[in-house]
């Protein structure tokens, strides 16, 4: 669902609060990268998607989301086929 199209989509109060570090990272995406399949047919999924994350997590932030976004495409057979968005941000002093 687009966030915010429709009235009922975004929450009046937060549903989790965090204090985040300087230096920590977090990482928006929207479901066309977990839900790509390899050649054997296996969706890469959250769990897959978050692998990709702690692999490239020591990387300088602007090689982060080039190397996850390169490992979805090693992982993947074919192309896309869905809306794949990653954002990625760092928290700063």
């Amino acid at each position: 669902m687009m966030l915010g199209a429709l009235p009922n989509a975004v929450r009046d109060e937060p549903v989790i609060e965090m204090d985040l570090e300087p230096g920590e990272r977090i990482l928006l995406y929207t479901d066309g990268i977990t839900e790509v399949f390899n050649d054997r047919g296996e969706m890469l999924g959250v769990e897959g998607l978050q692998n990709f994350v702690r692999e490239c997590s020591l990387l300088p932030f602007y090689e982060m989301l080039p190397a996850i976004l390169g490992r979805a495409e090693a992982w993947q057979f074919g192309p896309f086929v869905d809306d794949v968005t990653l954002i990625l941000t760092e928290v700063l002093e």
